[in-house]
């Protein structure tokens, strides 16, 4: 059965990725629209993120069998990431990381939902006590993740981006049953190193695959002005100073540090929010001064540069969190909202941020960034 799924997925792949991208849309109109809507909607995401990272996990396979053609009819050619070599690498090296990545991952896809079943079935007090819960683990988890991975940071997303898009998909080249062991004949042309264990390509695969357009020096020239495409994957994010793995430790700890405050304080209490602030601020502070001290050539470390700058994202969510929300945000946004309904174009910015507030103000997995 599971097979039949998996050639299903790989053969019309196109056509499952649209129908995936139709019900995320719908996720992000649906609240406000009738009673328990926001529960319905995060049900559907949760649900698509899951399905989401496996429908990826069999095109990945499937591609990297040389079964997958574009709509030209050409074979689609897998662009490694630094994201996903670094990830690959580690999960590749260590079970323990993939499963301990996996089970993060699934608490972060399904947080919000397991939060609005709490408050709808066993009420407020314990939605505090499975949001802690909920917290703590994650903490543990993130902690394995930094020791596994030899001190180094801890990205907020640890599944593997898309290794092709579905979109720009044809026809399979022949029936998928048998992903594994194609999978495992596509590996053994390459050859693998003893104690790195990282797989090269061979030559004559090179020359093939640009159709006798290019040479192996010009494919050799231009992987060289890539550092991050020579680079170890392990290379790709440094490992932390004693300051850095303090301040990793501090920002792993931010959102349980949290959770507490409002726990004791109350949830309108300045209290846990600058605390929470100050702890984030002082975090990034360590981590980048612990990364630039007596450390050059940052050229190949754009995957800890994208964390870096997603955290720097993450600020913008104490805009959405009481008491500063409700004391100076809320307002605000509002009136942005009422401006944007009475514009054709804008209205319906307008009515997702008025649908969005309530959800802001009530759940906190909504702005935890955590």
């Amino acid at each position: 059965m599971f097979q039949k799924y998996a050639s299903f997925v790989v053969n019309n792949a196109a056509q499952v990725n649209s129908i995936e991208n139709g019900l995320r849309t719908l996720t992000y109109i649906l609240p406000g629209r009738f009673a328990d809507a926001e529960l319905a909607s995060e049900a559907i995401y949760t649900l698509l993120s899951f399905v989401g990272v496996y429908h990826d996990s069999l095109l990945g396979k499937a591609a990297k069998a040389g079964l997958l053609v574009d709509k030209e009819g050409k074979s689609v050619e897998i662009d490694v990431t630094p994201f996903n070599r670094y990830h690959g690498r580690l999960s590749q090296r260590s079970s323990v990381y993939h499963a301990t990545a996996l089970l993060l991952s699934g608490l972060q896809f399904s947080e919000k939902l397991v939060e609005m079943l709490v408050i709808k079935k066993l009420g407020e007090k314990m939605r505090w006590k499975v949001v802690s819960l909920i917290e703590i683990v994650k903490l543990l988890l993130r902690m394995n993740l930094l020791q596994l991975s030899g001190r180094r940071m801890v990205t907020g997303s640890v599944v593997p981006e898309r290794l092709v898009d579905p979109a720009s998909l044809g026809s399979v080249k022949k029936a998928p049953s048998g992903l594994s062991e194609s999978t495992a004949s596509a590996a053994a042309s390459q050859w693998k190193g003893g104690r790195s264990g990282l797989r090269f390509t061979p030559v004559r695969d090179i020359l093939e695959r640009t159709e006798g357009s290019a040479t192996l020096s010009g494919y050799v020239t231009g992987e060289a002005r890539n550092p991050e495409a020579v680079a170890p994957a392990l290379a790709l994010i440094r490992r932390y100073g004693p300051l850095g793995l303090a301040g990793e430790l501090l920002f792993i700890l931010r959102p349980l540090i949290y959770v507490l405050g409002i726990r004791k304080l109350g949830k309108r209490d300045w209290r846990p929010w600058a605390l929470s602030l100050l702890v984030e601020l002082a975090s990034r502070q360590m981590i980048r001064t612990d990364l630039h001290a007596g450390r050059r050539d940052s050229s190949k470390h754009t995957v800890e540069k994208d964390e870096l700058s997603r955290r720097k994202w993450l600020f913008l969510y104490y805009l959405l969190r009481s008491p500063f929300f409700d004391r100076f945000t809320e307002s605000r946004l509002s009136r942005v909202a009422e401006w944007c309904n009475n514009k054709p174009l804008l209205s319906l910015l307008g009515s997702l941020i008025q649908d969005y507030q309530p959800l802001w103000q009530q759940y906190y997995f909504y702005t935890a960034g955590s």
